[in-house]
């Protein structure tokens, strides 16, 4: 009995031994290994930067504004009598500088001893008054024999300067003009000389 079960063992461990496993699942192909391929670096020194974007030469130029029309502006003097309490007999004149134009200006000049006499070219000429002035006068007090000359210029289309000077009768020249005051006038005005407003 013995001898059958071994030989019996023996068959069986063979068999087992020559089956082959049930092929479960396929096996897959491992991926071929791809190395990328070194990137080759670039010199610091050779990195060429993007050309910046060319501007349109078709865009618009900023234009300045335009500038206004120019205003004429007239210019007068006005001489108003003032009484003097240290010479009741001989009243003072006051004389104002009267501008007419979009912004009317009526600037006190000061009080001058007499009527002022305004002066024509022909007389500023001879006086000596500045070249180019718009107008002048010359008042005169004769117990002094001083004179006193005011002369208006226009400066730049933008202001107007008022000047002053004596004129000793003894002394051997007359004495130089200096500015006395600045008026300022709107940009790109046109003066002129009107006749002086009577009062």
């Amino acid at each position: 009995m013995k001898p059958l079960y071994l030989a019996l063992s023996g068959v069986m461990l063979l068999a087992a031994c020559n089956q082959t496993a049930p092929e479960t699942s396929t096996p897959t192909a491992a991926a071929p290994e791809t190395t990328a391929a070194p990137a080759t670096a670039v010199p610091v020194d050779t990195v060429v930067a993007a050309p910046a974007a060319k501007v349109e030469a078709t865009a618009p130029a900023a234009t300045a504004p335009a500038l206004k029309d120019a205003e004429t502006m007239k210019v007068s003097f006005s001489f108003k009598s003032a009484p003097d309490p240290d010479d009741p007999k001989h009243p003072r004149t006051s004389a104002h500088l009267l501008l007419q134009g979009s912004k009317p200006q009526d600037i006190d000049l000061g009080k001058f001893v007499g009527k002022p006499d305004v002066v024509d070219a022909a007389k500023a000429k001879a006086a000596n008054f500045p070249v180019g002035m718009l107008m002048g006068f010359r008042s005169y007090a004769p117990a002094t024999g001083t004179s006193s000359d005011l002369a208006v210029l226009s400066v730049g289309g933008n202001r107007l300067r008022i000047v002053q000077r004596r004129v000793e009768e003894t002394a051997p020249e007359a004495g130089k003009f200096e500015t006395a005051r600045e008026i300022p006038l709107p940009a790109n005005t046109r003066v002129v000389a009107a006749p002086a407003a009577k009062k």
